[in-house]
């Protein structure tokens, strides 16, 4: 094996010369080898300057989206419809253009943390997100601002069920958003994002919002199908755009189905058996509703039979008055009449003073209240 092993290195060493390589004694190349490195920790990324970036590139990010969605430019002769190029460099103009500005302003209401920051704001604090994405070339973009998101009556809604996280289309996040959700096409989107799966539960088309009496009807429509307080759907046709709902099984003829009940497994009962009906108390007169404008309160009544009715109310009326509007409204005596807020979830009767509390401490505003006429 000696022999082997000496014939290997000398032909090794052979062809080592032939390409001018040195191989000396190992023993000396092993003196000039350096001691390892000794072990030790560091940070490739400093967690602060890191986070510092991010919050100035966000602040950037959004001054630029504001300079974009400016409705009017003044002298640099950029209007809303400009693009990003000529946003970078235009600034919003007091004077004359600051009041039109004003009218058409980003809601103050609006999330300024990122998306991800929202959608945990929402897990902690059980609300759903609501976001709208827009297009500064789009005027019904504009339009939301103006007449639907400053409405009174929207804000209350938003603020007590949604969190608003509002971008557009050329910011980053508001392009990530377009992209991930397929909504670039179609501006400006509205949709409603379930926190705790960050999957769009109901998405719109912004144009359709176009009065605040329709995008209450759209916010109290989604809040009457969902709610925070049950578990996410599982598969969930409006959440994503591959899935469509499945048909009803077929029951048949619904006339053809016979229930069996009590009476027939004892009988019917003798006429002279039946007790006489008590009577009903009638039910209360319309009260007169505050005029429009000043500091009423605006509250929408869902009736039994699905109808809504937006009411004004004073904020120092009591919650009585609800109770007499209801007891109006859906031909009930008052005492079968329950009034009851969905977030939170609670029953007007069972709250701390009773009927006694005025409509301002009852925090109802904005809310949709429902009313349920109980059996006599």
């Amino acid at each position: 094996c000696g022999i082997v092993d000496a014939d290997v290195a000398a032909e090794v060493a052979a062809v080592a010369a032939a390409a001018g390589i040195d191989t000396g004694p190992m023993d000396a190349d092993m003196e000039d080898v350096r001691a390892p490195i000794a072990a030790f920790q560091d940070q490739i990324i400093n967690p602060e300057h890191e986070q510092r970036r991010m919050q100035e590139a966000i602040q950037a990010d959004s001054a630029a989206m504001l300079r974009r969605m400016t409705f009017d430019r003044g002298h640099d002769g950029v209007g809303a419809a400009a693009g990003e190029e000529g946003a970078e460099e235009a600034t919003a103009t007091a004077g004359p253009g600051q009041a039109i500005n004003q009218l058409f302003a980003v809601p103050d209401y609006n999330e300024a943390g990122t998306y991800y920051q929202t959608i945990e704001k929402g897990k902690a604090e059980g609300k759903w997100v609501l976001v709208n994405i827009q297009q500064a070339e789009v005027f019904a973009s504009h339009v939301l601002n103006r007449d639907v998101w400053s409405d009174d009556t929207i804000k209350d809604i938003v603020t007590g069920s949604f969190l608003f996280w509002q971008r557009d289309d050329k910011s980053h996040e508001g392009e990530k958003f377009c992209h991930l959700h397929q909504c670039g096409h179609r501006l400006p989107h509205i949709g409603v994002v379930d926190p705790r799966t960050g999957r769009q539960l109901k998405s719109w088309d912004g144009r359709k919002w176009s009065e605040s009496t329709a995008a209450a009807e759209y916010l109290f429509g989604f809040l009457d199908e969902y709610n925070m307080s049950r578990s996410p759907p599982a598969m969930s046709p409006a959440g994503s755009p591959m899935m469509r709902p499945q048909e009803s099984p077929d029951t048949g003829n619904a006339e053809d189905m016979k229930l069996v009940g009590l009476d027939e497994a004892v009988g019917a009962q003798p006429a002279d058996a039946e007790m006489p009906p008590a009577p009903k108390d009638p039910p209360c007169e319309m009260p007169e509703e505050p005029p429009e404008g000043g500091d009423a309160v605006k509250v929408s009544m869902r009736l039994p039979d699905g109808k809504r009715v937006m009411r004004r109310f004073l904020p120092h009326d009591r919650v009585e008055v609800m109770f007499r509007v209801a007891s109006a409204l859906a031909q009930a005596p008052i005492d079968l009449v329950d009034l009851s807020t969905q977030f939170p979830k609670r029953s007007l009767r069972e709250i701390d003073g009773g009927l006694e509390v005025t409509v301002k401490d009852a925090q109802v505003a904005g809310n949709m209240v429902l009313v349920n006429i109980r059996s006599a």
